[in-house]
């Protein structure tokens, strides 16, 4: 550790092209050191690709390219830092779970909206930095993020609870706050930013599908090459990112989603399976059973607390059901209101959403859609997926079943006696995978 130090003041005294040469140094020797001392992110970080870029703000980040992410140290931001060994290797860890826990491309759209931006940074930084020791002084974290809002606020959680927090106090902020309101300052405190995150604006473009695989096979590549022993050091949140993505059971979801389909008759079919009734004795010729169909109609929250690959998951699963069940399944994006112009059939092959969204959210929007979706069909099956965060109270419109998937604990959800089932997948493991 004394050595990494050590690299760290060689690199505040170096000038000119000695700058880059001891910048190198410094982090080849952190990447060494974690090799030893904690291989998972030593393995990650011996695979990333390093640039060097002297007049970058701040010391690192994450950079898209067409093929991968890349880590962008700044030789002379890095000189200005007072950061010792042990500071430097927790702001490396740091970049290695923004990347597992797939927060460039989860707040692609956020990071691009200048109001949201300060608000992301500190929620993932809040996320990250709680499983970290031996951060700098100033770094967030969810103590600092609890003073800042001067209420309660439980650590280590996922990165969309934070982030639903800071928008709510920063509604309060403006609504009480008549400067703000009129455009005034950020009124978020000045912190000394670590790590960039302007980088994930280009997180959402046509290579996102290219970088996901490049992502997924650099942590499988990691967790591949710890021993288990190494493995069961890590918090129960990273060992669940790094646990492959295969579903072993269906969803208590799913069994309400089966429960729903099937009740609408849509013609008759053969089946030796049953008794002719007209003719019993002749087993030769078929009975019949009812063939039965539904609509399902799944509106998806586009008010950016969910990405695209949890999107992709949940769609996934429940296009598995359409090899069982003759269902059509019709997804509508919505954040404010339901864009119609983007709606599409969901085929037996999962598919992937990209979303454009990034705003609020308002339930009501899906409700009074609904007529106007669903005219003259009957018994419908109205799907949400939600993070759960909109307004207090919602108006049914049609007589539908609805079914709320939220990505946040039912105690978090912001509807009061709100119309049909509730479900929060906080409790599934493969989809706390995806999140953090």
């Amino acid at each position: 550790m004394v050595s990494l130090t050590q690299d760290l003041q060689r690199l505040r005294q170096a000038t000119g092209v000695d700058r880059e040469q001891a910048a190198q140094t410094a982090y080849r020797d952190a990447v060494l050191y974690l090799l030893q001392q904690d291989p998972f992110y030593g393995h990650v970080l011996s695979q990333l690709a390093v640039t060097f870029r002297d007049t970058a703000r701040p010391p690192m980040s994450l950079q898209p390219t067409a093929q991968e992410w890349q880590l962008q140290l700044s030789p002379s931001a890095l000189q200005q830092t007072t950061w010792t060994g042990a500071q430097w290797l927790a702001m490396l860890r740091h970049t290695v779970l923004h990347l597992l826990w797939r927060h460039p491309q989860r707040y692609a759209t956020a990071v691009q909206t200048p109001s949201q931006a300060g608000l992301v940074r500190w929620a993932t930084d809040a996320a990250v930095n709680d499983y970290l020791t031996d951060l700098p002084t100033d770094a967030i974290t969810s103590q600092k993020l609890g003073q800042l809002l001067e209420e309660p606020v439980r650590p280590q959680q996922d990165s969309a609870v934070y982030l639903k927090q800071l928008r709510h106090w920063q509604t309060q902020k403006r609504t009480t706050d008549r400067q703000l309101a009129a455009g005034g300052p950020e009124i978020l405190p000045e912190t000394a930013q670590h790590d960039g995150h302007s980088g994930w604006q280009g997180a959402n473009d046509e290579a996102a599908d290219t970088r996901e695989q490049w992502r997924s096979q650099l942590f499988t590549t990691a967790n591949q090459a710890i021993s288990a022993k190494q493995r069961g050091t890590l918090p129960g949140s990273i060992q669940a990112a790094l646990t492959p993505l295969v579903a072993e059971r269906p969803l208590d979801w799913r069994v309400l989603l089966k429960r729903g389909l099937g009740q609408v008759p849509a013609g008759r079919q053969p089946a030796y399976g049953r008794f002719n009734r007209r003719q019993p004795a002749r087993m030769d010729l078929p009975g019949e059973i009812v063939q039965t169909w539904r609509k399902i109609a799944v509106f998806v929250d586009e008010s950016g607390s969910m990405g695209n690959q949890e999107i992709s998951y949940l769609l996934g699963q429940m296009a598995t059901l359409l090899a069982v069940y003759p269902a059509q399944v019709t997804v509508y994006p919505f954040d404010t209101v339901v864009d119609p112009a983007r709606s599409f059939l969901l085929e037996r092959r999962p598919q992937t959403l990209q979303r454009i969204g990034g705003g609020g959210t308002r339930f009501q929007a899906v409700f009074d859609s609904l007529p106007r979706l669903l005219a003259g069909s009957a018994n419908q099956l109205v799907v949400i997926l939600t993070d759960g965060y909109g307004e207090e109270q919602v108006r049914p419109t049609l007589p539908v079943t609805v079914l709320w998937l939220l990505t946040s604990p039912i105690d978090q959800f912001s509807v009061k006696h709100a119309p049909g089932t509730v479900v929060s997948l906080t409790t599934d493991p493969q989809w706390q995978a995806l999140r953090r």
